[in-house]
């Protein structure tokens, strides 16, 4: 079975590729920068790294030639938005396509609070659309997701944010991508969406109390009102558009709607989801 898969360098991406190529599956990788994909990944045997226009759908109906799955790991808004339906589209038109799987995100719906979202909930929507055979793995908020408070916590032991209650199971960006491919390797669980969480949920200031045991001495969580809270983000360089996704997640923490866990990933891997101080403890550098 070939795969093709698109955001092949990104975190998910990535993995998913290697994990497929370790399984001995053949791989297209379907990208932009062939180069850099190629120090990314090497030059292993299955895998075919092909530099393709995303925007082009005549380009993608023919890297999508012979191929059985595509796996999209894009962002939801803006232009990678637009490219993720051009390419579902453009799959929906291709007889050899048995299944798109996406990366989309845990509580995509019409009515969350959170644009990611609801981003995610109108591609869904597309998808339906086309009536291309679909599924999605839908994983909770990544524990990576602490990555981003370690130039804070490095300067100041403390990490800003508004979500100073409000609890997400969060999940090991590694278990979400080996849930991907046991997706994309068994069409038992194709057309489905599956809910992917770590196993309890917590909030930020929990999460860095095990932060605090890891590194050995206090990290606190600093609450701060929106308008701080943008002023923090752009300070230090995040986006405007990126910044206003950050600020609705906070409020969808918030609300409560990731206080819950599923045993998904279990059933898929038939293993338990990672403990968030393992990620920790694997991270550790970047905050020391």
């Amino acid at each position: 079975m070939t795969t093709a898969v698109i955001g092949a360098t990104g975190r998910i991406g990535s993995e998913i590729v290697r994990g497929l190529v370790a399984r001995e599956e053949e791989v297209a990788a379907l990208v932009r920068d062939a180069g850099k994909a190629r120090r990314a990944f090497g030059e292993p045997g299955g895998l075919h790294i092909r530099p393709t226009r995303l925007d082009d759908p005549r380009d993608l109906a023919e890297a999508f030639d012979g191929i059985r799955s595509v796996f999209i790991a894009m962002g939801s808004v803006g232009i990678e938005g637009v490219l993720q339906r051009v390419a579902i589209n453009a799959a929906a038109g291709i007889p050899s396509i048995e299944q798109v799987t996406r990366l989309s995100v845990l509580n995509a719906s019409a009515d969350s609070l959170g644009i990611n979202q609801r981003a995610h909930y109108s591609i869904d929507r597309f998808a339906s659309s086309t009536a291309v055979p679909y599924s999605t793995i839908r994983p909770a908020i990544f524990s990576a997701s602490l990555l981003a408070a370690a130039r804070e916590v490095r300067a100041s032991r403390t990490w800003t944010g508004l979500a100073g209650s409000g609890r997400m199971a969060l999940i090991d960006h590694r278990d979400v991508a080996e849930a991907g491919v046991r997706v994309l390797s068994d069409p038992a669980l194709w057309d489905v969406h599956h809910d992917l969480t770590g196993p309890a949920p917590m909030s930020w200031p929990e999460a860095l109390e095990l932060l605090s045991a890891e590194l050995g001495e206090p990290v606190t969580f600093r609450v701060a009102a929106e308008r701080k809270f943008l002023e923090h983000l752009t300070s230090a360089g995040v986006p405007a558009g990126q910044a206003e996704l950050l600020i609705t997640r906070e409020w969808a923490i918030l609300a409560g709607e990731n206080d819950y866990t599923t045993g998904t990933f279990q059933q898929i891997t038939a293993r338990p989801p990672r403990a968030i101080a393992e990620f920790l403890h694997d991270y550790r550098a970047e905050f020391a």
